[in-house]
């Protein structure tokens, strides 16, 4: 069995933002950096996704819920605070 990026069907042709010249995928995968001009290809711009699947989340999407917080261990009872001494006068 073979492994296969799951993007291998989505990564099309993209223009280079430097040099304008088309750049194609090797083996399904956009490599880093353009091969006419050696810049780097630019990572905000997106490929073309398969019709049908969502690129992004849908806008106003609720955020995926924070994991809950470890519980701490119990506190130990505090001390009682020291009784006062009481002293009769002259003794």
């Amino acid at each position: 069995m073979c492994f296969r990026p799951a993007d291998a069907d989505t990564a099309g042709p993209r223009p280079c933002p430097h040099c304008g010249k088309t750049v194609f995928p090797a083996d399904g995968i956009l490599p880093k950096k353009c091969p006419f001009c050696r810049e780097e290809l630019a990572a905000g711009v997106p490929s073309p996704a398969a019709p049908g699947v969502p690129s992004a989340p849908a806008p106003g999407a609720p955020a995926a819920p924070k994991p809950p917080a470890a519980p701490g261990a119990p506190k130990p009872p505090a001390a009682p605070a020291p009784a006062e001494v009481t002293t009769r006068p002259g003794e």
